[in-house]
């Protein structure tokens, strides 16, 4: 993740859920910036100390954009959640977000220290164009590495699908923004809140039109789930086009979110947003 920063030029980390607040620290070196996550290392002794107050991460996120200091356009803010926030309304901060184009990523701990409402925090990573992933243990470690790997990437696509019982998503044949072959990123979620005994199973394919190139999900070409997301690595040429085939289970009819990502090295504009009232 840090190494990955050198392609900013700003970068900013700060703690939350403190007694003591913190405030947040900006930096023009990735190394600075590297030095400051050593030394601001999560430590339980400094938390609040139960299991009922809420995150303050909102406030947190206010003050980052209401800062005056550096650009938002274009942001992404990658977040780490044990406790979770008791807001449940935070348009006003999606709206924000929204405005100055700011990537929101989270991973949200399955088993939480305290608080009371994870759906906002997947609300505003999905309607941001981020996405957020829920899992425990050491798949949370996995999953969180994975998704700082968009770092230095422009996002080219960013579909979501509501879904139920059992059923095939085709997305529309696309184009990466790669000229030549290149190394393209993918991401995944299958489910808004902890992965529960409704998820049963899903696979993918992405493969070229002419028939060239295909990669399965799941197989020995890929990674595995990490709680309710996977990421994975394609070998992509901008002269071809490809299609992304899903097939979802799930044993109920209430309906599920399948958000699917792409990531290029090379220039994307913005895409257009979820709908937001």
């Amino acid at each position: 993740m840090v190494s990955s920063a050198k392609w900013y030029t700003t970068m900013a980390n700060v703690r939350f859920d403190t007694k003591q607040e913190e405030e947040i620290e900006y930096h023009t070196d990735y190394k600075n910036l590297n030095a400051s996550l050593r030394t601001h290392a999560p430590d339980p002794s400094l938390g609040y100390g139960n299991n009922t107050t809420g995150s303050n991460l909102y406030a947190v996120l206010k003050k980052f954009l209401n800062n005056g200091k550096v650009s938002l356009c274009g942001a992404l803010v990658f977040i780490a959640v044990k406790r979770y926030p008791d807001e449940s309304d935070v348009s006003d901060i999606i709206t924000q977000l929204r405005a100055n184009h700011v990537f929101v990523y989270i991973v949200v701990d399955s088993i939480p220290s305290g608080g009371s409402n994870s759906a906002t925090l997947y609300e505003m990573s999905f309607k941001t164009n981020g996405y957020c992933l829920f899992a425990s243990y050491w798949n949370l470690v996995e999953g969180f590495q994975f998704m700082t790997f968009v770092l230095g990437k422009y996002q080219f696509v960013a579909q979501n699908f509501w879904v139920s019982g059992s059923g095939r998503i085709e997305l529309p044949a696309f184009n990466t923004p790669t000229p030549v072959d290149w190394v393209e990123q993918l991401a995944i979620t299958v489910q808004n809140h902890t992965l529960d005994n409704s998820f049963v199973s899903m696979n993918y394919t992405v493969e070229s039109t002419d028939g060239s190139y295909i990669h399965q999900f799941p197989s020995n070409q890929s990674y595995p789930l990490f709680g309710t997301a996977e990421s994975n690595f394609l070998y992509l040429n901008g002269s071809l086009s490809y299609k992304w085939t899903i097939d979802y289970h799930y044993n109920t009819d209430e309906p599920q979110i399948i958000e699917c990502r792409m990531y290029s090295y090379y220039y994307h504009d913005f895409l257009p947003l979820p709908d937001f009232k």
